[in-house]
C-alpha cells in the first residue's frame, strides 16, 4: 500500500470513529498527518491597481507589459509591479501577440553606429488610408538614429520629390537652425525615386548633407524609420478610421509628439526620443526643448 492510499485509509477509518492514535499506530502514520486538514489558499497578490492596468491597455492597446507598467508608473504615478502587470494582462488576455517574421535576419544587419544627435539620419515612405474621399495618402518621415526622435514628417495626397524634400527641410530647420553644411550628417533613404530624383540630390548638396542610399532588397538598412512606420500603424492608423486628410494629418502629428515626449525605447534605457536628444548635452535649438 502507498504512502498516499494508506493516509486515505487512515482517515477513512477516523471518519469512521475509531481513534486518530490507534489509527495511526496500526498503519504506522504520523498521527499529525491524520490530523491535518488542507485550506483553501486566499490569493495574496495585490488587486488594488488591476482596473487601472486594464484601462492602460484600452488606451495602449499596442503596448506590451512593460511599456504598460513604464506608463502607469510615469503617468499615473502608481507603484506597480511588472510582474502583477503581466499576470493580470495574462488574466484578462490583453497580451500583444508578437508578429512571426517568415524571414530572420541578423539583428547587426539594421544597427547603425552613432555617438552624437544628427549624425545620421533615415527617411523612408509609407502608405496611410485617409478615408474614402481621399483614398492613400503619402507619409514622408526623417528619423534622428542616435535619439530615435522623429525631426521631420509630412502628409500628402501625392507623392513626389516635393512631399519628399519637405520633410527634410522641416528636419533641418528644427535641428539645425545654424546651417547644415557643416553639420556632419548623413541622410539614409532606400532607392525610392523620391529619393534618387535629381531635385532631391541637388537640394541634399545645397543642405551640405551627405547621401546614403540602401542595398536593393534590403530594408534593414532603413531599420530605424521602418519600425517607426510599423509601430505608428499598429498603435495609431489600423486602430483610426479618417474620414479625411487634416483629420489623419491631426492624428499623425499628436502620435508623433506623443512617440517623441512619452514612449519609452529600451533601447534608449527606457527614456524617451526627446530625453535622449536633452541628456545627449546637445546645445542645438535650446528653446525647442521646451516643446
Amino acid at each position: 500500500m502507498s504512502c498516499g492510499e494508506a493516509h486515505s485509509r487512515a482517515r477513512e477509518l477516523v471518519e469512521k470513529g475509531y481513534q486518530t492514535a490507534l489509527v495511526a499506530t496500526a498503519l504506522a502514520l504520523s498521527r499529525s498527518s491524520l490530523y491535518y486538514r488542507k485550506q483553501p489558499r486566499g490569493s495574496r497578490a495585490d488587486r488594488r491597481w488591476d482596473g487601472e492596468i486594464v484601462a492602460a491597455c484600452g488606451a495602449k492597446p499596442a503596448y506590451g507589459y512593460r511599456r504598460v507598467t513604464w506608463w502607469l508608473r510615469r503617468k499615473e504615478g502608481l507603484t506597480v509591479n511588472r510582474k502583477r502587470v503581466l499576470r493580470v494582462m495574462q488574466e484578462r488576455g490583453l497580451l500583444v501577440r508578437s508578429r512571426r517574421l517568415r524571414a530572420r535576419r541578423r539583428k547587426e544587419w539594421g544597427r547603425v553606429e552613432t555617438e552624437r544627435p544628427n549624425q545620421v539620419w533615415q527617411a523612408d515612405l509609407t502608405k496611410v488610408w485617409a478615408g474614402p474621399g481621399v483614398g492613400w495618402a503619402y507619409l514622408v518621415s526623417v528619423i534622428d538614429c542616435h535619439t530615435r526622435e522623429i525631426v521631420g514628417w509630412d502628409l500628402s495626397a501625392r507623392c513626389r520629390t516635393q512631399e519628399a524634400l519637405a520633410a527634410v527641410e522641416q528636419a533641418v530647420l528644427e535641428r539645425l537652425p545654424a546651417g547644415s553644411r557643416r553639420a556632419g550628417l548623413t541622410l539614409t533613404t532606400d532607392n525610392g525615386t523620391q529619393f534618387t530624383s535629381a531635385r532631391f540630390l541637388e537640394t541634399l548638396t545645397e543642405l551640405g548633407l551627405t547621401h546614403r542610399r540602401t542595398a536593393y532588397h534590403h530594408p534593414e538598412g532603413n531599420s530605424y524609420i521602418e519600425r517607426f512606420h510599423r509601430s505608428l500603424k499598429e498603435e495609431e492608423v489600423w486602430v483610426s478610421e479618417y474620414q479625411s486628410l487634416e483629420e489623419a494629418r491631426a492624428s499623425i502629428e499628436r502620435y508623433v509628439w506623443e512617440y517623441n515626449h512619452d514612449r519609452p525605447h529600451q533601447s534608449l534605457g527606457d527614456r524617451t526620443p526627446r530625453e535622449a536628444f536633452v541628456g545627449s548635452g546637445s546645445d542645438l535649438k535650446t528653446e525647442a526643448l521646451s516643446v
